[in-house]
C-alpha cells in the first residue's frame, strides 16, 4: 500500500479562504462561525442545497436556508444550523468543494471541538490539522500546536477525508471542548483563532455577555446534533480523544 503524505503546494500570501463551520462536538463550529460573520458584518451570498431539509429560516422577511454562506472581502464563510448526517456529509463536501473551485478559494478551514481527558477551561487549547506541508508554517506562525495523534469520527471523518482528496488545501481546527453540551467557552477559543489567520480582531464583549444564552438557546440543536452522531455503527460508550 502507497504511504500516505502531506501534499506540498505554495499558499499565497493574502489567501481567499474559505471557513466552514458545522455542527458537531461542543456546536465548536456553528457558535463561533456564527460570532465571525455577526461581528464582521458579512454579506450573505448564497446558499448549499445538498439535500433537501424539513427547516427554512426566515430573515428579514425572506427565506433562507439553514446552511448558508457568507462573504467579506477575500473570507468565505459556510455556517450550518442543521446537523450533517451520515447520508448528506459527501454530497455537502462536494458542493462545498464545488464552490471553492468556482470562487478560487485557496484555503479552507474547518472548525471543530474534540473531546479531552483533562482540559483547563481558563487555557483551553485549537489543535491544527493540515493537508498540506506548507500549511505547518501557518500553524507554527500563529503558535498553535499541531493535532499528533487522536482519533477523529463520525460526519466530521467523512468531511475531512474528502476535503483531505481535494486540491484544495484545508487546516482542520479542533478546540478542547466538553462533547456533549453546547460550549461558548470553547468557540471563544476557536474564535481567537479565526482572528489570528484573518489578521482581525474580533471583539468579545458581546459574545462574552452571551455565554450562559447560547448555552440555552442551543441546547436543541445539541441534543439534534448528539442524535446523529450516535447513529455511528459500532460507536464507542466514550467520545473521540486526543492523546498527548
Amino acid at each position: 500500500m502507497q504511504k500516505s503524505k502531506i501534499k506540498k503546494v505554495e499558499l499565497a500570501e493574502d489567501p481567499v479562504t474559505l471557513f466552514l463551520g458545522i455542527p458537531g462536538p461542543g456546536l465548536i463550529g456553528t457558535i463561533s462561525m456564527t460570532y465571525v460573520i455577526h461581528t464582521l458584518k458579512m454579506d450573505l451570498v448564497g446558499e448549499i442545497d445538498s439535500s433537501p431539509s424539513p427547516i427554512i429560516f426566515v430573515d428579514n422577511c425572506q427565506m433562507v436556508s439553514p446552511i448558508r454562506i457568507y462573504k467579506k472581502d477575500k473570507m468565505f464563510a459556510i455556517v450550518s444550523d442543521i446537523p450533517i448526517d451520515y447520508d448528506n456529509s459527501i454530497g455537502f463536501t462536494e458542493s462545498v468543494i464545488d464552490f471553492s473551485k468556482k470562487n478560487h478559494v485557496d484555503l479552507i478551514v474547518f472548525l471543530s471541538g474534540i473531546q479531552v481527558q483533562e482540559r483547563n477551561v481558563s487555557n483551553l487549547k485549537t489543535y491544527g490539522l493540515v493537508t498540506h506541508e506548507k500549511l505547518e508554517k501557518l500553524l507554527y506562525d500563529n503558535g498553535i500546536p499541531k493535532f499528533l495523534s487522536g482519533v477523529i469520527s463520525g460526519p466530521d471523518a467523512i468531511i475531512l477525508s474528502q476535503l483531505r482528496n481535494s486540491s484544495i488545501p484545508t487546516i482542520a481546527f479542533h478546540t478542547e471542548c466538553n462533547y456533549f453540551f453546547p460550549d461558548p467557552d470553547a468557540a471563544m477559543q476557536t474564535i481567537k483563532t479565526i482572528s489570528q489567520i484573518i489578521k482581525t480582531e474580533i471583539d468579545l464583549v458581546e459574545f462574552k455577555k452571551q455565554v450562559d444564552y447560547l448555552r440555552l438557546q442551543n441546547r436543541q440543536l445539541m441534543e439534534d446534533t448528539l442524535n446523529v452522531l450516535q447513529t455511528q455503527k459500532e460507536s464507542s460508550t466514550t467520545p473521540p480523544q486526543i492523546y498527548k
